[in-house]
């Protein structure tokens, strides 16, 4: 059965018109690009594999973001992470760098190729200029890869900032999604996007999720405990994630920002997460526009972005569910794909 997005199958997954992709990259300007390491399989041999990681990268704009910056803001939903550049986006909501999203012993390695990126990009950052301030989001894909042997290189960063694109998103088992876990079955990359009037001018706002957290048993779809009723083998629990990165092109202030990224934890809520003790869970949000102060919106005008942004969250996390495939990874391990079909077809999973 071809994997699709939850909303292809007629399930509601909000009031508001999604963008014409349904994707992050609807949203002008933004790019996002790949580099998936599948290699191996059987038992663990520390360094060598099996390998189920990878790298995405997110740029908010086609631009030189140190040298053109944007707003930004982010919310932390539980700070068991480690995660690069989220004090200096709390200090001054200013994004400089591209956003790179990982696995947890990756980070380092992920930043020393941005960095090179951004250093070959930007002759004067460390001359007459001050160093950027990498951002760089992780989940730990443990479960199912080799995370000691550090198979993400610096390389692998530059090529997935290369391959940035605004065409339609890959979803699943890509980029920094490849060896992720959601509610004890596959998860990986979602995303999806909005389209909103504010005082009838147009804007688009968009997704992108990185799932690697929760139990099956708090799985929600729709209202629905269907966690609860698949009988399913899920395996075993993992150290828990969850990185957001919202964009939008409406001109939103720094504390707008921080005001949206707080509404994605009422998303997560719609399909089960609670946050639960050493999930690292991190919501940023952009404002594509740069570090432009005219014609902001008023506080009382972003109703629309709010319930955008909790649409958007809950669409991105089941997105990353049903685009995702089965994958066994070191020892054996194995995730299942989400049954799309047994939730499909038995009308009693909706009747608890």
């Amino acid at each position: 059965m071809q994997r699709k997005s939850a909303r292809s199958y007629g399930l509601w997954m909000g009031e508001l018109t999604p963008g014409p992709k349904n994707d992050i990259t609807d949203v002008p300007g933004v790019l996002v690009g790949h580099v998936s390491l599948i290699k191996g399989s059987g038992p663990l041999i520390p360094g060598k594999g099996p390998v189920r990681t990878g790298v995405t990268a997110i740029r908010p704009h086609p631009g030189n973001l140190y040298r053109q910056p944007c707003w930004a803001g982010i919310h932390v939903i539980n700070g068991f992470g480690k995660s690069l550049g989220v004090p200096f986006i709390q200090e001054t909501g200013v994004l400089n760098s591209p956003i790179l999203l990982t696995n947890t012993l990756s980070v380092n390695d992920a930043a020393q190729g941005m960095l090179s990126y951004l250093l070959k990009e930007n002759p004067e950052i460390g001359n007459d200029a001050r160093t950027p301030n990498l951002v760089v989001f992780e989940c730990d894909d443990s479960y199912l890869n080799d995370i000691r042997g550090r198979h993400v290189k610096p390389w692998d960063a530059i090529l997935a900032l290369n391959r940035a694109t605004d065409s339609l998103m890959v979803q699943g088992n890509v980029g920094a999604g490849v060896g992720m876990s959601l509610y004890q079955l596959k998860g990986g990359i979602g995303s999806a996007s909005r389209s909103v009037s504010i005082q009838g001018r147009p804007f688009l706002i968009g997704m992108l999720a990185l799932t690697n957290y929760g139990r099956l048993e708090d799985f929600l779809l729709n209202g629905v405990p269907v966690g609860l009723k698949l009988k399913i083998n899920s395996g075993g629990e993992v150290p828990g994630s969850l990185i957001l990165v919202g964009l939008t092109n409406a001109p939103l202030s720094r504390w707008q920002l921080n005001m949206l990224a707080t509404r994605s934890a009422m998303g997560v809520g719609r399909t089960g997460g609670v946050s639960r003790m050493g999930s690292g869970e991190f919501c940023l949000m952009v404002n594509t526009n740069g570090l432009s102060q005219d014609k902001l919106l008023d506080d009382w005008e972003m109703d629309p972005l709010f319930k955008a942004v909790v649409e958007l969250t809950a669409e991105s996390i089941w997105n990353s569910m049903f685009f995702a495939t089965s994958m066994e990874g070191r020892d054996e391990h194995v995730r299942k794909a989400l049954p799309v079909s047994e939730i499909l077809n038995r009308a009693e999973l909706f009747f608890l």
